[in-house]
């Protein structure tokens, strides 16, 4: 039932009755570490392993790199437009739902960056993506398990936008430099301040910044607030340096040819 009490239409208006059960309240039983956790994130990985054996083959692959940026492209976004409408449609509208949390705003980013082959633009999302999709794997802020659509929208989507990153990053023709890795440091913290502010007076919890997820806050959680944001500011700040670190390595060492 949605919040005005009619049943939910938005399974059969989008997808046909038979696929209702992918919208089932039934499956909002997901639990961290399972089965259902373990197996999309071992998959990430091992395309991720796969983007760095067959890197030079890939950089030489005009027609894939063009099919495989779009096909990237549309399907984020095309799963987070059919996200917002179950949203809309179990929930009524939020402004959670604007698309200003770092995994939200990579995503469109990574998008731009796929269609338009803006590699600076690419440098710049490259940290948060992968940092941001990275935390969100391993740390799921999900309730619904396994075939509810929000379990796949939510691991299809980071596991893409994470891939899409590696991918720009590995078929790149400039190196990603240390200076790079600033740039994006100062950006994403630059519109962090603004958005500690906006959040407070939204009612939002947009990039963290009003709430940690139950699941990490205890490490930061005992500097007190507003403490807490500059030792969870740091973090990010060194998992940032953690995901960038093979494309540095590799600069200063390049595997020949």
């Amino acid at each position: 039932m949605n919040p005005a009490g009619f049943p939910c239409l938005f399974p059969v208006c989008f997808f046909g009755r038979k696929a209702m059960f992918l919208f089932d309240e039934r499956f909002a039983t997901f639990e961290m570490f399972t089965v259902s956790h373990l197996i999309p994130v071992l998959l990430t990985l091992i395309a991720v392993v796969l983007i760095g054996v067959f890197r030079k083959r890939l950089s030489a692959a005009p027609r894939f790199d063009r099919v495989f940026r779009i096909t990237l492209a549309i399907f984020t976004v095309v799963m987070e437009w059919v996200f917002y409408a179950w949203a809309l449609d179990v929930g009524g509208p939020t402004l959670d739902l604007l698309p200003f949390g770092l995994c939200a705003s990579s995503m469109y980013l990574t998008a731009i960056a796929l269609l338009t082959h803006n590699d600076r633009l690419a440098k710049v999302v490259y940290p948060w993506a992968v940092a941001g999709a990275l935390l969100s794997l391993i740390v799921a802020d999900l309730t619904h398990d396994f075939p509810h659509f929000r379990y796949f929208h939510y691991f299809g989507n980071h596991s893409m936008f994470l891939i899409a990153n590696v991918y720009m990053m590995t078929t790149s023709k400039t190196p990603f430099t240390y200076r790079a890795l600033m740039k994006s440091c100062g950006i994403l913290f630059g519109i962090a301040v603004p958005m500690y502010f906006l959040n407070g007076l939204l009612g939002t919890n947009h990039m963290f910044l009003a709430e940690l997820p139950a699941e990490v806050a205890f490490m930061f959680e005992w500097m007190g607030s507003p403490w807490w944001v500059f030792g969870f500011a740091f973090a990010i700040f060194l998992l940032f340096h953690l995901v960038s670190l093979p494309f540095l390595l590799h600069r200063r060492n390049p595997v020949k040819a």
